[in-house]
C-alpha cells in the first residue's frame, strides 16, 4: 500500500479555527497546539488501524472540541475490526506519553508546558474513555452491547445511557470550582450529538438492515428466530443481531424463511408491512 493512503484526509471544522484565532489573541496558543496535537495523534491511531482493515474513510474532522473520523464502514465491519479501530485511538496516549518523556530529556519544553501537556493528555484520554456517545468509550459500549442484544435495542439503550451519564457527569462536575465555560459548551455538544443520534436512530437502523442486505451474510453463525405467523418483518428485523445471520420459524408449522429473503421482500419488492406468512407463501409459489 502506498504511503500516502495512510496519510488521512484532514478537514478543520470552523470552531477549530476560531479557537486558534482566539488562542493567539489571549495568549494560550502553545497550550491550544498542544492540545491540536494531541486530539491529531489520537485521530492518526483510528486512521491508521481503518486502514490497515481498508476501511473506506471520508475524512478526520478536527473541531474545537475534538474529532472524528468519518466513515460508512462501522456497520459492515465485524466486532473485533470495530473494536480495534476503536482503542486504537486511546492507545495513542501512550505513545505519547512516551513521547513526552522523551522530549523532557531534551529539555525542548519547559517544565510548566511538559506538565501541562501530560496534565492535557491523561485529561484527554480519561474524558475520552467515558461510556458516552460519541467518545471512544461510548462506541466500546455500544460494541459490547451488540454482543449480546440485537443491533436495534442495543443502539437505542448506549443513546439513553449516554444521555444519563452526560446528566451525572455535568452534575457532578457543577460541585467544583474548575467547572469553566468551555466544559459547560462541550458537554452541551454531546448532548446535542446523542439528541440528534435518538432521532435518527430509525434510519441508523435501515442503514443497518442495508448494509445487511447487500454484504454476503453466509461467513456468520446461525442464530433461529422464532415468530408468529402474522409478525411483521420490520418486528422481525428489531431481533437481528450482529455478526449472526437469521432463519425465521413460524411457530406451530415451523416454516423456515431465510433473512435473505426477508430482506429482499422489504427493500427490493418494497413490502413494507409484509408479514413473514406473505414472504413464505411467496416462496412457495
Amino acid at each position: 500500500m502506498k504511503v500516502r493512503n495512510y496519510i488521512p484526509p484532514i478537514s478543520i471544522h470552523p470552531t477549530l479555527w476560531l479557537s486558534l484565532i482566539l488562542s493567539i489573541l489571549t495568549g494560550t496558543f502553545m497550550e491550544m497546539f498542544i492540545i491540536f496535537s494531541i486530539v491529531l495523534i489520537h485521530e492518526l491511531g483510528h486512521f491508521l488501524v481503518a486502514t490497515y482493515y481498508g476501511w473506506k474513510i471520508r475524512k478526520v474532522m478536527l473541531w474545537m472540541f475534538g474529532g472524528v473520523m468519518e466513515t460508512d464502514e462501522h456497520l459492515s465491519r465485524t466486532l473485533k475490526e470495530e473494536t480495534l479501530v476503536t482503542i486504537a485511538g486511546p492507545f495513542q496516549h501512550l505513545v505519547i506519553f512516551l513521547l513526552l518523556l522523551g522530549i523532557e530529556q531534551t529539555s525542548w519544553l519547559t517544565p510548566s508546558l511538559m506538565n501541562l501537556a501530560l496534565q492535557y493528555n491523561a485529561t484527554i484520554l480519561l474524558f475520552n474513555l467515558l461510556p458516552v456517545w460519541p467518545l471512544d468509550g461510548g462506541k466500546l459500549s455500544f460494541i459490547t452491547l451488540s454482543k449480546f442484544l440485537p443491533f436495534r435495542k442495543a443502539h437505542a439503550i448506549m443513546i439513553t445511557s449516554s444521555i444519563f451519564f452526560i446528566v451525572i457527569f455535568a452534575l457532578v462536575l457543577l460541585g467544583f470550582s474548575s467547572f469553566v465555560l468551555s466544559t459547560y459548551l462541550l458537554f452541551t455538544f454531546i448532548l446535542w450529538e446523542n439528541r440528534v443520534e435518538w432521532k435518527q436512530r430509525f434510519y441508523v437502523f435501515m442503514r443497518f438492515l442495508l448494509k445487511r442486505h447487500e454484504v454476503d451474510q453466509s461467513k456468520h453463525k446461525v442464530l433461529p428466530i422464532i415468530v408468529e405467523k402474522d409478525a411483521r418483518l420490520i418486528d422481525i428485523f428489531s431481533k437481528f443481531r450482529r455478526q449472526y445471520r437469521h432463519d425465521i420459524f413460524v411457530k406451530n408449522d415451523w416454516r423456515v424463511t431465510h433473512e435473505a429473503n426477508c430482506l429482499h421482500a422489504y427493500f427490493n419488492l418494497k413490502q413494507y408491512r409484509a408479514t413473514i406468512n406473505d414472504v413464505s407463501r411467496e416462496m412457495q409459489k
